[in-house]
């Protein structure tokens, strides 16, 4: 499914998955943002990409909002094929160790253990096929949660994980699950006070739909439901 302008979501809930995974065709390839929970997941992402005939340009990066298997779990299927896996601060140990925070305790099954080769954390740039991508920590709903910031035709597009969904309507928000081993209420909300005061367009989840204008309305809603939710 096509959003924008060289901006795809790849699996999600049109396609009858809960989590959201995205692709971003630069000028020398393409770029995953999470992959979804596991081989259904993947063969959609796949397939998707084949629709929009981006199968056939390299894949160089994934990169992943946080450790949970639902955002992750195809991560190992896809550095085999050569990609080049990036995760934040903590996070990153998580995935490579397969431990509980890639929260497999939801899933009842092991984690895929997946070695991470870029580690970032807030304020670094991640040049991949083409595409500047500025990292932005917000740390809570997992240690390591990042947000991966594109300004894409002249529009900034967030990329949020599980920090910040779209709500019921385009200037709502809801919140991330609370039920991973390192989720942190009060940190969480720190993050949600952060980016209330970013400024941003587009919002692009990791579940739910998008939003594709006056983005910034979905985080100060985000905030204001924080302060009302988790004091």
């Amino acid at each position: 499914m096509q959003i924008l302008k060289d901006i795809y979501l790849t699996s999600g809930l049109p396609y009858g998955f809960h989590p959201n995974a995205y692709a971003v065709k630069g000028p020398r390839g393409v770029v995953l943002i999470d992959c979804g929970l596991d081989e259904r997941d993947l063969a959609t992402i796949d397939a998707t990409l084949r629709y929009w005939d981006l199968s056939a340009l390299p894949i160089t990066h994934l990169l992943i909002t946080h450790a949970h298997f639902d955002h992750t779990g195809n991560a190992q299927a896809l550095r085999a094929r050569g990609i080049l896996t990036a995760a934040g601060p903590g996070d990153a140990e998580g995935i490579e160790q397969g431990d509980e925070r890639a929260i497999p305790y939801a899933y009842g099954r092991a984690f895929p253990a997946c070695g991470i080769d870029i580690r970032v954390t807030d304020g670094d740039i991640i040049d991949a096929a083409g595409l500047r991508f500025e990292i932005i920590h917000v740390p809570g709903h997992s240690t390591g949660c990042v947000i991966y910031k594109l300004v894409h035709e002249g529009r900034i597009l967030l990329f949020t994980g599980d920090v910040a969904h779209v709500g019921e309507t385009s200037d709502t928000a809801r919140l991330g699950w609370n039920g991973a081993v390192d989720y942190d209420r009060a940190v969480y909300l720190q993050s949600l006070q952060r980016i209330s005061r970013l400024a941003a367009d587009v919002i692009l989840a990791g579940h739910y739909q998008p939003c594709l204008q006056d983005g910034y309305k979905v985080l100060q809603n985000a905030y204001m439901r924080g302060l009302m939710e988790l004091r």
